[in-house]
């Protein structure tokens, strides 16, 4: 197999010190303040968002004053932020690298922990911060585009990570496309550089660009909204007791000074103040408050109209659709009115399913970034970042599964098919110890039963439920 030639990585002083991407501070004055985005959002009627005419903006609303969407879009990202490994491998014989995972690792703990603090205050991002706001974006845009940042002598820095709305993809002519960001203040910048990357999910293969897996909700979400408002209007107008207040006029007329009854312009000024007082004290009145008034005044109730429309099947249908087009379903946000807990179960396998389709993407992002990242620092090495399997059950509910785990990577390092230190990170012990014997190929291990390897994984109920059909313990050889 010929062997790829080492080289050297080295960025042009151009990417230096500097982001070239645009930042929420970018555009700024020294001193400026930036402003807060805090005005109520929930003033916006459904009809204004539908006649907005931005998909990603629309999307962006509702998950910030749509309850459900928000709903959906926080548990999508807090399942698919089940933790991740960075491991790397060499470019050589694609063979895991000890040094290299070392390596990599020693960048992410410069970007999370180690600072410069003569220079005040540290506005980088962990790369936990980043990788929550990755997979945010990659549902609410369908993608998620980021910069790794270098510092002064042009090594890792940061990364920096861009809305994929302010993206447009430009021809270079030879079939190629190379990205241009238009930030919300400022000029058009050009990003035909290295250290930019963009991860898609689910592009579609006749289109540039991809599409937000929320966006087939949108119809759904403002004709659930909809139905809502005016459930709730009439509920207000016909399922409550209302007060009905009738001013008779003669009495009213009666009680007017003399010269204000002769004058029918300073009659009928008279009588909108009467009625508009009446008004105001009626609408004022809080439960708990009694209300006094002369014979001037006629007040009854009004019951509540007994036949009003039931809207509960409507509602139950329509929750079903609406969590179903936001990729989710009815037990995940909480709409499940009807149905068994063997339905809610399949449900959680399936939203699993759909959580990590947008891993994906930030895995694609990340992997480049820490990949130019140790080659900057002269290692020859790729890194693959990979999220950890997601599961559901606590992490004490698991100890079948890990020691299973556990037997299966011995009897392969006893067997010779991994080496030590691909063993050493499977068993998550991290690098091995100066010195430590090499227990590849030795066969070394031998499988005795023990009540540890004979728990089973579906002991717990929710094991049971979710893992019918998962065998009690490991197979392979025992002796």
């Amino acid at each position: 197999m010929a062997q790829a030639p080492n080289t050297v990585v080295v960025m042009p002083r151009a990417l230096a010190n500097k982001a070239k991407t645009a930042t929420p501070s970018s555009g700024l004055d020294k001193g400026a303040s930036l402003p807060r985005d805090n005005f109520l959002l929930q003033a916006q009627k459904v009809r204004d968002l539908r006649n907005s005419g931005n998909i990603t903006a629309a999307i962006r609303k509702l998950a910030r004053i749509d309850g459900t969407m928000s709903d959906a879009i926080y548990a999508l990202v807090q399942i698919a932020n089940s933790g991740f490994s960075v491991q790397a491998y060499s470019a050589q014989d694609h063979t895991f690298s000890s040094d290299g995972t070392s390596l990599a690792r020693s960048v992410v703990a410069q970007m999370d922990t180690l600072y410069d603090y003569t220079e005040g205050f540290s506005n980088r991002r962990s790369l936990d911060s980043v990788v929550e706001t990755a997979l945010r974006e990659v549902v609410e845009t369908g993608a998620v585009a980021g910069e790794l940042v270098l510092n002064k002598t042009r090594l890792p820095d940061s990364i920096n990570l861009v809305p994929y709305e302010q993206i447009t993809y430009k021809a270079k002519g030879d079939g190629r496309v190379y990205p241009e960001q238009k930030p919300a203040r400022g000029d058009v910048i050009p990003l035909d550089i290295p250290t930019f990357w963009i991860g898609e999910s689910h592009k579609e293969a006749n289109t540039a660009y991809a599409r937000s897996m929320m966006e087939s909700a949108l119809d759904m979400a403002f004709y659930f909204l909809e139905f809502i408002e005016d459930m709730r209007r009439a509920v207000r107008r016909s399922g409550h007791t209302r007060m009905a207040v009738k001013i008779i006029s003669e009495k009213v007329v009666a009680m007017a000074p003399q010269e204000t009854r002769d004058d029918p312009v300073k009659l009928k000024a008279y009588l909108e103040t009467v009625k508009t007082d009446v008004i105001n004290v009626v609408n004022s009145l809080e439960p708990e408050d009694a209300l006094v008034a002369y014979d001037a005044i006629d007040v009854q109730p009004i019951k509540a109209d007994s036949d009003k429309t039931d809207y509960k099947e409507l509602l139950t249908a329509l929750s079903g659709m609406f969590a179903t087009s936001l990729k989710s379903h009815p037990s995940i946000l909480g709409l499940r009115i009807t149905g068994s807990q063997s339905l809610s179960n399949t449900e959680s396998l399936v939203f699993i399913k759909i959580a990590r389709a947008i891993q994906k993407p930030v895995e694609h992002l990340l992997s480049r970034a820490l990949t130019l990242a140790v080659r900057l620092y002269g290692g020859d090495f790729y890194v693959k970042f990979r999220f950890n399997p997601i599961d559901l059950r606590p992490e004490t509910e698991l100890e079948a599964f890990k020691t299973m785990h556990q037997a299966r990577v011995l009897e392969q390092l006893s067997l010779g098919y991994i080496s030590d230190d691909e063993a050493s990170e499977a068993l998550g012990a991290g690098a091995r110890e100066p010195g430590a014997p090499n227990l590849s190929g030795t066969m070394f291990y031998h499988r005795t039963e023990s009540k540890a390897e004979n728990a089973s994984p579906n002991d717990d109920p929710m094991g049971a439920a979710m893992q019918p059909d998962t065998p009690s313990k490991g197979g392979g050889k025992s002796q």
